[in-house]
């Protein structure tokens, strides 16, 4: 006869955390580490089309679409290096 403990499962029906470490040598898994959300790949992507859009157009629409775009990747790989990477 099992002991009533041994019969519980945790969450979801799931073993519990002592049981699935055991079996077969198998871990829990750490949860991701998933980056904030940003803006600055829009921003880039206005920027091209900007850029894009100024040489069928005018030089001015080129120059605003090459400053946000400069400065969109400046920004993002900015954001991207200061993450904990911890």
């Amino acid at each position: 006869m099992q002991n009533q403990s041994e019969n519980q499962s945790g969450a979801a029906g799931f073993p519990r955390e002592t049981e699935t470490a055991n079996l077969a040598g198998w871990n829990i898994p750490k949860p991701e580490i998933i980056p904030p959300p940003t803006y600055w790949p829009f921003v880039l992507s206005l920027g091209a089309t900007l850029l894009g859009l100024g040489v069928l157009t005018s030089n001015i629409i080129s120059a605003m679409g090459a400053v946000l775009f400069i400065v969109a990747i400046i920004k993002w790989v900015g954001e991207l290096s200061s993450e904990d990477r911890g």
